[in-house]
């Protein structure tokens, strides 16, 4: 059977599954699924697993669905280069709580997330207080949390994101007294 995801508005891309949810769930790293998001729907395309059809029935191939979520995320390509190459390393990749962010779990039943994956774009200015505030909301949920940026070439560098406070903490070495 193949899958068919419905399109079903265009201007949101709100997807849902119209045929073949149990082969949805292989591919997958879900128990249950009743919305897709845009970018699990495109590496369903990309795979050719499955079809893209509106409520008249016509086709929209994966080169259609990437554009038009690349016009609602400027983010589109990289995200989906990033949800690709996580696969293709045999990762479960879930899209993120904020914008531009994934999840990952070690195994599709498993529900606790390990780590927690922004991605962002060589050359794209980004703010502190976003690095921030994405590596505290990471820490909260003990999650790892990642930086994957992509150049523009493509390729993909995984970074490991700590919070430095300096000040905060003192050495002390034998001897020092406390103030």
């Amino acid at each position: 059977m193949t899958l068919e995801i419905l399109l079903v508005d265009h201007k949101t891309l709100e997807l849902q599954i119209l045929r073949g949810a149990d082969e949805a769930l292989k591919q997958l790293p879900y128990t249950s699924i009743e919305k897709l998001h845009p970018l699990e729907a495109l590496y369903l395309l990309y795979t050719g697993t499955a079809v893209l059809v509106d409520s008249v029935g016509r086709q929209y191939s994966f080169e259609d669905l990437i554009k038009a979520y690349s016009r609602i995320n400027p983010y589109a390509w990289v995200e989906f280069e990033v949800y690709l190459d996580l696969r293709k390393r045999g990762r479960l990749p879930v899209p993120g709580p904020r914008p531009h962010s994934l999840l990952l779990r070690r195994r599709k039943r498993e529900p606790r997330y390990t780590h927690y994956i922004l991605v962002l774009e060589e050359n794209r200015p980004v703010k502190l207080a976003t690095l921030y505030s994405f590596v505290e909301e990471a820490a909260k949920n003990s999650w790892e949390p990642l930086l994957a940026i992509v150049d523009r070439y493509g390729d993909i560098t995984y970074y490991t994101a700590l919070v430095f406070r300096p000040g905060l903490t003192r050495l002390s070495r034998e001897g020092d007294s406390e103030p």
